[in-house]
């Protein structure tokens, strides 16, 4: 562990040091009609993230001669392109279906080329998936994760401080059952984001931008789908990743479904998350939201470990139930804010 400790704190301190540069020199992110902010912020805290990732992922394969293999390489590859994609659009504002096409783009190679989940495990057996489907669902897996992430980062702490928790939780499923490659990464992801947490909440003094949304949401997927391998059930299970994401995913699959059925653009930005609404509604801090929302992801995550180590065949129910769960708890503060009449 003391190597891992070491590459964790020079994460935490890469980060930290660059977040508090890229605040006096990094690019400006305007106050938009979509946003929930109202002057003029530095949004280079992604690149921050990054660099000290880089610096914690460095220090650790220097102490270890990094015994990830070539799976664990490119999923650093693909989430440090991923957050490149975010910077660049952080400062020139790219269209949103080239960004999309050019996540696709690079999720499919990395699923073609080094990881994919071809098997799904049910209290039945296991459900064979095959290449193809399991190359179709590894990338959407990384598709949907990595833009669930990149739209839930719109309030103060809430985004950066959720994957903090996943990454973190990641990192304890998988060094706790031998992927020491994908859990260490996860758990120096985590620290990463961790560094640069503090400039953010309180005060918004940073965002992270895409840069950040991208990269730790990519590095998240990419590595539960090394840890859980081509059979589903791996270091950690295939059923791992989405539990741990309920609040964000659940939020942003129902918001989209609500704007799908009144036939609005999918791909415009907007105000109607529900974290969003819940902050407009009630006038609360964005720490207040914020706090409540870790609070969700916690308890996610916990539920998440829980069933990394339940009977195989329990999983995928244990899945439907905590999402039965987080269906409702949404239907529920979506009631409470509801305006009347």
């Amino acid at each position: 562990m003391t190597p891992l400790l070491l590459a964790g704190l020079a994460a935490l301190a890469v980060a930290a040091a660059a977040t508090r540069a890229a605040i006096d020199a990094g690019p400006a992110d305007a106050p938009k009609s979509r946003g929930l902010h109202h002057r003029t912020t530095p949004s280079g805290g992604g690149v921050a993230i990054v660099l000290g990732f880089g610096a914690g992922a460095l220090a650790f394969a220097l102490q270890t001669r990094f015994i990830g293999g070539p799976a664990v390489a490119a999923a650093i590859v693909l989430s440090v392109l991923m957050g490149l994609l975010g910077a660049a659009d952080d400062v020139l504002d790219l269209p949103a279906r080239f960004k999309l096409l050019t996540q696709g783009a690079l999720a499919l190679i990395f699923c073609v080329a080094c990881a994919r989940v071809e098997r799904l495990s049910t209290p039945f057996g296991a459900l064979p998936l095959g290449p193809v489907l399991g190359v179709a669902g590894s990338t959407l897996w990384i598709i949907v994760v990595s833009n669930a992430v990149n739209f839930m980062d719109g309030a103060n702490g809430l985004a950066p401080g959720a994957m903090v928790i996943a990454l973190a939780a990641l990192g304890v499923g998988g060094l706790t059952h031998g992927a020491v490659a994908a859990g260490g990464l996860a758990v120096i992801g985590a620290a990463a984001g961790l560094g640069f947490l503090p400039w953010n909440l309180p005060g918004g003094r940073i965002f992270q931008g895409d840069a950040g949304a991208l990269f730790s949401s990519t590095l998240f997927a990419a590595l539960a789908l090394v840890a859980c391998g081509p059979s589903g059930e791996g270091a950690v299970s295939v059923w791992f990743g989405p539990t741990a994401l309920l609040p964000l995913l659940t939020d942003v699959f129902l918001t989209l479904l609500s704007r799908a059925r009144r036939r609005e653009s999918l791909l415009k930005a907007h105000r109607e998350h529900l974290f969003q609404r819940w902050l407009l509604a009630t006038g609360k801090s964005h720490g207040a939201l914020s706090l409540r929302f870790w609070g969700l992801m916690l308890a996610a995550s916990a539920v998440a470990l829980w069933l990394n180590n339940a009977p195989i065949g329990l999983r995928s129910v244990a899945f439907v139930g905590a999402l039965a769960v987080a269906i409702a708890v949404w239907f529920a503060i979506n009631r409470k804010i509801r305006p009347s009449g």
